[in-house]
């Protein structure tokens, strides 16, 4: 099959239980592209835009008083770095996991630290 167009919407064919609750439900199902060191692809983007717009792109308060950082003075500044957050953190674990383990389980405690510093 070709090549999907540059931004243009990639359809994968349904198969029996690939979401399927989400599927019964009628749920606007998306793949969203996220590169490895923070990148966002075009779908996210637009998301995020499209939510930040019909909130005005204003933080409530209560995100005022609990998320808000000295870098953040909007939503979308916001989700931004909360997702780049957890981009980064899940990397962060997978490569320690990798790099530990391999296949065989999660590390915990100074474990962790010796693979990070390279002493395991």
């Amino acid at each position: 099959e070709g090549e999907a167009e540059a931004g243009a919407p990639v359809t994968a064919p349904y198969k029996k239980g690939d979401y399927r609750f989400a599927r019964e439900k009628n749920c606007d199902l998306r793949l969203l592209d996220f590169e490895t060191f923070g990148g966002f692809g075009r779908g996210v983007r637009k998301i995020l835009r499209q939510a930040a717009d019909q909130l005005s792109n204003k933080l409530s308060h209560a995100q005022h008083l609990d998320e808000v950082t000295w870098t953040t003075k909007n939503w979308h500044g916001l989700q931004m770095q909360r997702l780049s957050v957890v981009l980064h953190t899940a990397v962060a674990w997978q490569t320690v996991n990798e790099l530990a383990c391999g296949d065989s389980g999660i590390v915990h405690g100074a474990k962790c630290i010796a693979v990070l510093n390279g002493v395991a």
